[in-house]
């Protein structure tokens, strides 16, 4: 009898058990990833709010809906970024992807419904993957941290300081009337500029790995630091030689410029690479506030991003590779012309203007989400808007400085005239 009832229960226990593993086999589950302060994706978490209601109201316990807020946990953000995905976006059972632009309510559940009458054929989708003719299929994610490298590194490689100093150096040289001595002093004080702010670079992102687990924080301290960049560079445009300044300081300047005469007096030509290495060196270590915003946004989003470590430092060395190049065809144009060029101070201002507005836009984004910075339009949109302000103000201030002038003049004129 004992045995009977044993038996009994050991069939009714076999029963429940595999309901509940048949159960689990045919829940649907669906994690939806995106932001509370992401503009973006507030059309999105409308539309998944209704799906949850409509699903809880009919499919109770067969469809599972996960909410998962990338911008508040930490953990979301990494499981999202293994699945390879951006945001707001949503996966069905590990496999159906539905993008931004198709998360509607329609679309949401028939790719659910699919799941629930367990249809084979599955719509998919991508919205990262575009096929450029010629080119072929491009997956944007991917392109997003490269078009970064090549769109700071260039913003940041027209430096007004380190042109100012470049532009005077060869101007200099040019009495020489020697191309080979020009090209030779010109290569080793980019080279060594290149290699001092690689190393400031190396140094600035190892510093941000190792305090990784407080990103967020970082981001913070790190959009409030290109705050107040770029407000110092918006101030040198309205005002550059008032108030406090990024820029190299007037007495700083005249001691470089007299170690760069000492230099092209130098008889010998190992004091001149000795003494082109130590100006390269020194005049980077004045530089480095006035260009402090770009390597220091730059690398902050490094350490976010998912990448084996040696890319990390390859993705530093394009970075400096690209930082160098406007400075290498300056030198090369001055060799082989052995003319003179001049940075005036409008043009010091203008670039100081651009580069204030593009780092304070930087800042704004690293304190709201610094996550926006995967989208390959942010890397876009942001310098052509600060671009586009730039050539807006300036004119205007300009004509505003004209008119101040005239009126100075005016009155100083009249002054004269009474006396």
């Amino acid at each position: 009898m004992n045995k009977t009832y044993a038996t009994v229960w050991f069939f009714l226990l076999l029963l429940l058990l595999s309901s509940a593993i048949v159960a689990a086999e045919k829940q649907v589950i669906v994690d939806f990833y995106y932001s509370e302060t992401c503009g973006s994706c507030r059309p999105a978490i409308a539309v998944m709010d209704n799906v949850t209601t409509h699903y809880e109201r009919n499919y109770s316990g067969k469809v599972i809906i996960n909410k998962k807020d990338v911008g508040a946990n930490a953990t979301n953000r990494d499981e999202m970024r293994t699945r390879k995905l951006s945001y707001p976006s949503v996966i069905i059972n590990n496999e159906t992807r539905i993008p931004k632009a198709n998360i509607t309510f329609t679309d949401v559940t028939e790719r659910i419904n699919e799941y629930i009458t367990n249809l084979k054929i599955k719509k998919t989708y991508d919205e990262n993957i575009i096929h450029i003719p010629w080119i072929g299929t491009v997956n944007l994610t991917t392109l997003s941290l490269p078009l970064l490298t090549v769109v700071l590194a260039g913003l940041d490689s027209f430096n007004p300081c380190s042109f100012f100093i470049l532009i005077f150096l060869l101007n200099l040289l040019v009495y020489l009337q020697s191309r080979k001595r020009m090209l030779l002093v010109g290569g080793i004080f980019i080279f060594f500029s290149g290699l001092f702010y690689f190393l400031f670079m190396f140094v600035m992102f190892n510093t941000l790995l190792i305090t990784a687990s407080f990103i967020s924080f970082f981001s913070v301290a790190v959009g409030v630091v290109a705050l107040g960049i770029g407000l110092l560079n918006m101030k040198d445009f309205f005002s550059l030689k008032k108030g406090p300044s990024l820029s190299i300081p007037e007495e700083k300047r005249s001691l470089i410029f007299q170690r760069i005469r000492n230099l092209i007096k130098s008889p010998s030509l190992l004091a001149m690479f000795g003494a082109t290495i130590f100006l390269a060196i020194s005049v980077n270590f004045y530089e480095l506030l006035c260009t402090l915003g770009f390597p220091l946004i730059y690398t902050t989003r490094l350490t976010s991003a998912e990448v084996p470590i040696l890319e990390y430092y390859l993705y530093i060395l394009s970075y400096n590779i690209i930082y160098v190049i406007p400075l290498i065809i300056i030198l090369v144009i001055f060799s082989f012309t052995l003319g003179k060029m001049k940075l005036t101070e409008w043009q010091i201002q203008r670039l100081k203007l651009f580069s204030g507005i593009l780092i304070f836009c930087f800042g704004l984004l690293f304190i709201v989400d610094y996550m926006l910075l995967e989208n390959i339009l942010t890397s876009i949109s942001l310098p052509l808007l600060s671009f586009l302000l730039t050539i807006c103000i300036s004119p205007l201030w300009k004509k505003y400085k004209n008119k101040q002038e005239s009126r100075r003049e005016n009155n100083s004129e009249l002054s004269k005239n009474k006396f």
